[in-house]
């Protein structure tokens, strides 16, 4: 058995959280209230002001008989700050920076969605969670 992913190269999404701290690490807004506190999976005990954490949490591929024709996957991006309206402030500027299509610079583009929001407040923090699919 061989490999059959003879279809539509689609850009694969491993590595997808990378790609997303880039894009977010490219907009001033974001930076002017993160720096560069932005972490996958886990930040430090130590990490001191308002962040950002991102993960994958789901990674599919469809298919057809020539093969893989789709990658997709969602990444929940979540921005957690000392002050309520930080937060929300916060969750604009990345849900400004993400949503839409983009193209890398090798050429591959993604069309990133916002698909669902949450916030909590969590040991002593406000937590706003946005989940983007990425196809």
């Amino acid at each position: 058995m061989g490999c059959w992913n003879t279809g539509l190269q689609s850009f694969q999404k491993w590595n997808i959280g990378n790609t997303l701290r880039t894009i977010m690490l490219a907009d001033a807004s974001i930076i002017e209230q993160v720096g560069d506190n932005i972490y996958p999976i886990i930040a430090s005990e130590k990490t001191e002001g308002d962040f950002i954490v991102y993960r994958r949490t789901t990674y599919s591929k469809a298919s057809v008989k020539m093969g893989v024709y789709e990658d997709k996957c969602e990444v929940g991006i979540v921005a957690i700050c000392d002050d309520y309206d930080k937060s929300v402030e916060l969750a604009s500027k990345i849900d400004n920076a993400l949503t839409g299509k983009h193209v890398l610079e090798n050429g591959y583009k993604l069309e990133i969605m916002l698909s669902d929001s949450t916030e909590m407040y969590e040991d002593n923090k406000y937590v706003q969670t946005l989940m983007f699919t990425i196809k």
